[in-house]
């Protein structure tokens, strides 16, 4: 027999294909590098019991290899579980999955559930199903859910019928994308949780009344309603009737409640059950929460409509804090007026919906997501409770979809102002022939005398080209030219051009920024640490952890990989720079989530231009784990930037 902690070295060793380096391990296990080391040791000694070897690679960690799958299957990791097998690894091996198992034990099960029979079911130990729990409760928590403990009998699940059926719609199901691109919603394949029979029924039952009723909803959407008609004729079978949830919805939807009961009718008759009036207002909200509005009605909406106050208060704060003017992008505000009125009902109603698209809208759209928190707050102060990291990743589609349009009709374009002595005539000139040679590369925003330069704003403007010297520092780079632009001139404003394609090379990370080996218990005390650090060297207010700190609170900055990317709401500091601390030990960043280096991100204020490559770069060091490996061990700031600066981009 081999041990818990030999098992679960072996379940890292199946789900990665390339070598895993010990220290990795230890983290993940919570155990030191030599522990770990020992248990390979043994694990190797038994390699004939394994039906597989563990290849050592040298500088790079350990390989399984299997040789014989049967046998492999058959020892003790893969054999206490149904359809287990090497491609495709059971969920009961990540704690995430975990959880959403036990959640559903408690959710579904009419008696107590005893600490013991889960450990058995799981086989795992106390304290993991312990610390299972923990997040369990934290997500009951969420629902206004309790588990409570009956002595000698086990834990219950005690709180609202519709709250736990929020829960269960949110949690019972995992999404994951197919090869293809798309998304499918996929059931635990070892649960016989639900006909499947009866799920396509019901299905079909609404795409039959919504067509007929002309009321459009997504995809998403449809799956996630069929999914609570499902749960309701498992919970009325089993004898849970959900209570009123708000009184003369009839009324207030009569269309809503007209679909609702006749897709309601529809269903008692392939069911055999009997759904009481609680029932249908509980598919009436969720039919508030799907439902998308047709674009013609866009026209009937009042100038006081709510959404549209909420759109128009998302365009100002994107303008306001990110420089970004989306006043003109039609296309953007009809998106999010179609998508707001359904997600405002899901909130209302505390139904949250999962987004299958989070991680990678946060990891491949950093600044639509970044300026979809910023929107969002425009619905959370209206509403006056939080929107929640998933809804956000759905507005930061809508704003992703205007960011690549407008980087698309408008390559970014170095900014110029013209100053000339001459008089306007010649600064006529200058501006036609730098138009006609540099045309698609800068954008003339205007001319000027050299001793009115000083009445300008000169934020936004990249580059000042003169016909005169200017000696004193004006914080904007300055080209000197002849008045009718010599070869000589053209050429340095090329070059000039050229080093601006280069890179963004820029270095945002300086030794003076990064802090080592830093021993904290939780995430708040590491951003306080470095904003405080900040704070002493002049870079950043004594507030600025608060701006952190409230960013934070609306969802998490956690990448995987043991890394996290805190930043604050809104852009406050005078350039953009990184500021990194990494940690003696990994601490729990979000749920089960561990960090280990923490990178603080600094955005400029005023006009931002095109962040994405920026971010590109930084996304590109931290989902790379041997370099976040090679940054945990650095014993320098020194070191760590040169292997920022060797990573081949």
């Amino acid at each position: 027999m081999f041990t818990k902690r030999q098992k679960a070295i072996l379940s890292f060793l199946v789900q990665n294909k390339d070598p895993i380096p010990a220290d990795w391990m230890a983290k993940q296990l919570g155990v030191s590098d030599r522990t770990v080391r020992d248990e390979l040791k043994e694990l190797r000694m038994q390699s004939h019991i394994l039906g597989a070897t563990i290849e050592s690679i040298r500088g790079k960690g350990y390989k399984l290899e299997i040789q014989d799958v049967e046998r492999f299957q058959k020892m003790g990791l893969l054999c206490d579980k149904k359809n287990l097998h090497v491609e495709n690894q059971t969920y009961l091996l990540e704690q995430n999955d975990r959880v959403i198992y036990i959640l559903k034990k408690f959710l579904l099960e009419k008696r107590p559930i005893k600490l013991e029979s889960l450990e058995e079911e799981l086989f795992v130990s106390k304290p993991t199903i312990q610390s299972d729990l923990k997040i369990v409760r934290e997500i009951l928590q969420k629902y206004k859910l309790k588990l409570t403990v009956r002595p000698r009998h086990g834990m219950v699940v005690e709180g609202e019928e519709y709250m736990k059926r929020l829960c269960l719609s949110n949690y019972i199901l995992h999404r994951h994308h197919d090869h293809n691109g798309g998304t499918k919603i996929a059931f635990f394949e070892n649960e016989d949780v639900f006909d499947r029979n009866l799920l396509t029924d019901i299905k079909e039952i609404i795409i039959k009344k919504v067509n007929e009723y002309n009321i459009e909803i997504s995809d998403i959407a449809l799956e996630n309603l069929t999914i609570h008609i499902s749960i309701a004729c498992k919970r009325i079978q089993e004898g849970f009737i959900i209570g009123d949830i708000q009184h003369n919805m009839n009324r207030k939807y009569p269309l809503e409640h007209l679909v609702a009961t006749e897709i309601i009718k529809e269903v008692e008759h392939l069911t055999g059950l009997t759904f009481p009036e609680a029932e249908i207002n509980y598919v009436i909200v969720h039919l508030l929460g799907t439902k998308l509005i047709q674009q013609e009605m866009l026209k009937e909406f009042s100038e006081y409509d709510e959404v549209k106050s909420i759109v128009q208060c998302m365009l100002k704060q994107l303008k306001d804090k990110l420089g970004w003017d989306f006043s003109d992008d039609t296309e953007l505000i009809q998106g999010l007026t179609l998508h707001i009125r359904p997600a405002m009902n899901r909130l209302r109603y505390k139904m949250n919906i999962r987004n299958p698209l989070l991680d990678e809208v946060k990891t491949k759209y950093t600044s639509a997501f970044e300026g979809a928190v910023i929107a969002s707050k425009c619905i959370s102060d209206y509403l006056g409770m939080e929107v929640g990291e998933h809804e956000i990743a759905y507005i930061a589609l809508h704003i992703g979809v205007a960011l690549e349009k407008r980087k698309k009709n408008e390559k970014r374009k170095l900014r110029v102002m013209i100053v000339c002595a001459s008089g306007v005539g010649s600064a006529k000139l200058l501006f036609y022939r730098l138009q006609r040679i540099f045309g698609d590369e800068i954008k003339i925003v205007s001319s000027t005398n050299y001793y009115q330069l000083r009445d300008w704003d000169l934020s936004a403007i990249d580059l000042i080209i003169s016909t005169i010297p200017i000696q004193e520092n004006i914080g904007v780079p300055v080209q000197v030219v002849s008045p009718l632009l010599n070869e000589q001139d053209v050429e340095e404003i090329r070059q000039r051009l050229l080093d601006r394609k280069v890179g963004e090379k820029e270095n945002y990370l300086d030794e003076s920024r990064v802090f080592i080996h830093k021993d904290f218990e939780d995430k708040e005390s590491v951003i306080r640490f470095i904003c405080q650090e900040l704070y002493k060297q002049g870079l950043v207010s004594e507030y600025y952890v608060n701006y952190v700190l409230e960013r934070e609170s609306l969802a998490p900055t956690n990448f995987g990989n043991l890394v996290a990317i805190p930043h604050p709401l809104i852009p406050e500091t005078e350039e953009t720079f990184w500021a990194m601390c990494t940690l003696k030990r990994p601490i729990e960043w979000h749920g089960d989530q561990k960090v280990q280096v923490v990178c603080l991100l600094n955005i400029k204020k005023g006009p931002t231009g095109n962040l994405e490559k920026m971010y590109q770069k930084l996304l590109d060091i931290l989902e790379d784990k041997t370099i976040v490996r090679k940054i945990v061990k650095s014993q320098s700031p020194k070191e760590i930037i040169e292997i920022i600066n060797s990573m081949k981009r």
